[in-house]
């Protein structure tokens, strides 16, 4: 009897981890660099970039460092308060000239979007955004298939662990209660 149950729980344990490790995926993400432009953040149109990035959190102020080869008009905005019919945002616009590098600050609650234009952006139709900050969390993403993976294969590995537990121990026939001794 006890034989069949551990090999009841070995197959399971199979299962449990083969999926995981048979779901790993070899594809790549192709990724693009711009070769006259490797240092931007963020490319707003074909003559403006932005540059730098820094927010200072005890503030809530977000300075965003922008460039442009041509002269154009830079908004920002970022919203603060919104609830299921209205809101509350901060707006920021300035002039750039050509060959010109500009630091704008704007008020942005924390883990928001501040959305950027300029003038051709918005010809075209085209609206960006910057988030205020990255990720604090100890654990944050953009998470990859391999992360995925490894995830699977963490929590299956726990969850062998613990059958193998469980198994030796019902098999140990070791009591719950204490023995009594005399």
């Amino acid at each position: 009897m006890n034989l069949k149950l551990t090999l009841v729980a070995v197959v399971l344990l199979g299962l449990l981890v083969a999926p995981p490790a048979a779901a790993q995926s070899t594809e790549t993400t192709p990724t693009t660099t711009s070769a006259d432009n490797s240092t931007a953040l963020l490319q707003v149109d074909d003559y403006t970039t932005v540059v730098e990035k820094s927010y200072d959190r005890s503030t809530g102020v977000l300075t965003l460092t922008i460039e442009s080869e041509r002269f154009t008009s830079i908004s920002l905005l970022a919203v603060k308060q919104t609830d299921a019919s209205s809101g509350s945002a901060s707006f920021e616009s300035t002039n750039i000239r050509p060959g010109q590098r500009v630091t704008v600050q704007i008020d942005a609650p924390p883990n928001t979007r501040v959305w950027i234009s300029s003038d051709r952006s918005r010809q075209n139709g085209v609206l960006h955004f910057i988030k205020t900050s990255e990720g604090s969390a100890l654990i944050s993403g953009p998470w990859t298939a391999a992360d995925v993976r490894n995830a699977g294969l963490a929590s299956a590995a726990g969850v062998a662990l613990m059958v193998l537990y469980r198994l030796v121990l019902e098999r140990s026939a070791v009591a719950k209660e204490g023995e009594r001794v005399a």
